[in-house]
């Protein structure tokens, strides 16, 4: 024990710590490899201001736990909420009865989105013309899972007086198609009587979706039967129409949020939980320390999980794969050894460099007063633009080797 501390210690009394960072552009293409001196020093570099600076002792960890919850739902488009506009969506064209489906900012808030600021806007009425749907080069479903339709739908009657009753019922028509041969067109449909996928022989089969409420948000739901083609298993492209509504007046409108397409998923349980716990020691320790995560490096088998971490991963020191929960619940216990040593305080910069979270600080103020052996980790910064300074949390590592702990992993 002791070793890494030693040498880092060396490089800490040369004013540096160097990381190797790989770069690569938007595309994932490597650009160039840069080494950086991500290192601080205190007060040399940083000055800590009010007498701020505080050292602190966190107690010893007992049990460090990691818990995935396994979500039932894997959205598949990515702008349900319409804030990115159009973006995934094709809008139908004004038509006998009705305008343009837009997308718009609720500045005025007359009716209020269920989420962000941004739905989408129809005015009158269309029997059977297109209001909105998905793009089909978009979004993928696999084979062989559920899949569900959902959107959230509101009807301002302005016909007869805002947000009043209609004297009927209005009605939208929904259909489901797939894209199976992989050229770019629809080749099947979902038939909602006999609740299975179907090849496409013309107009697509519809699902009436009826209701007279107006002047509130109403959710709706449909969950279809999983596709699956006989000439290969791969993901396949989906389309989602939604007509305008029947049986409403040129002034009424309709506003769409929330319209999402996903993938129902049965798990045989709900989370997986890793658990690494400390042997005995002698000083005795209570520390508990858990995290919740959609996403799982020891879940990289399971098809069914949507968060898969791939790849296998390997420190220098040790002798054989390892997943990286089982690594970071390693190197977190090894913190956490014994009393952790912890500082916060308000700072501020002299150095020409702006401070970053991948920095390091090392607090020194000489041997004989303070200084640690190794440079401390930001937990996190806050920084005040104008008074320049910047409030940190800080804490000393402690990764010279593994201290001796169990590993479990439970579905639960």
């Amino acid at each position: 024990m002791g070793q890494i501390r030693t040498y880092q210690l060396d490089f800490l009394n040369k004013g540096e710590e160097k990381i190797n960072y790989k770069v690569f552009d938007s595309d994932g293409t490597y650009v160039e490899t840069i080494d950086e001196n991500i290192l601080f020093t205190s007060p040399e570099d940083l000055v800590p201001l009010n007498k701020s600076l505080t050292k602190l002792y966190e107690k010893p960890m007992l049990e460090t736990k990691f818990i995935t919850e396994l979500a039932e739902l894997n959205y598949v488009n990515q702008n349900s909420q319409f804030l990115y506009g159009t973006d995934g969506w094709v809008l139908g064209t004004a038509g006998l009865g009705h305008g343009a489906a837009e997308i718009i900012e609720a500045n005025a808030f007359t009716v209020k989105p269920l989420s962000g600021n941004k739905y989408l806007k129809a005015a009158g009425t269309g029997s059977n013309d297109l209001m909105v749907k998905t793009k089909l080069s978009e979004n993928s479903v696999r084979q062989g899972v559920d899949i569900q339709i959902a959107f959230s739908y509101f009807v301002q009657d302005n016909a007869v007086s805002p947000f009043g009753t209609l004297s009927g019922k209005y009605h939208y028509l929904l259909s489901a198609t797939i894209d199976a041969s992989g050229n770019g067109s629809v080749d099947h449909e979902y038939n909602f009587l006999e609740n299975k996928w179907q090849s496409l022989t013309g107009t697509p089969e519809v699902f009436g979706i009826v209701n007279d409420v107006t002047g509130k948000w109403v959710g709706f739901n449909k969950t279809l039967q999983p596709f699956s083609y006989s000439s290969d298993d791969s993901d396949k492209n989906i389309e989602i129409s939604l007509s305008f509504p029947s049986n409403l007046d040129l002034s009424d409108i309709t506003f769409i949020d929330n319209f999402t397409i996903a993938e129902k998923i049965e798990f045989n349980f709900n989370k997986f939980t890793n658990v690494r716990s400390r042997f005995s020691y002698d000083g005795g320790f209570t520390g508990k320390y858990e995290t919740k995560n959609i996403m799982s490096n020891e879940l990289k088998s399971d098809d069914n999980f949507v968060g898969q971490i791939e790849g296998n991963y390997i420190r220098p020191r040790d002798s054989s794969n390892k997943t990286l929960e089982a690594i970071i619940t390693q190197e977190i216990m090894n913190d956490s050894r014994d009393y952790m040593t912890k500082y916060e305080g308000t700072f501020r910069n002299i150095n020409t460099k702006n401070l970053g979270l991948h920095n390091k600080i090392w607090i020194d103020y000489g041997v004989d007063t303070l200084q640690e052996p190794v440079s401390a980790y930001i937990d996190s910064m806050t920084f005040s633009v104008k008074d320049a300074e910047v409030r940190v949390n800080l804490h000393i590592p402690n990764q010279d080797d593994d201290v001796a702990s169990t590993y479990k992993s439970i579905a639960e």
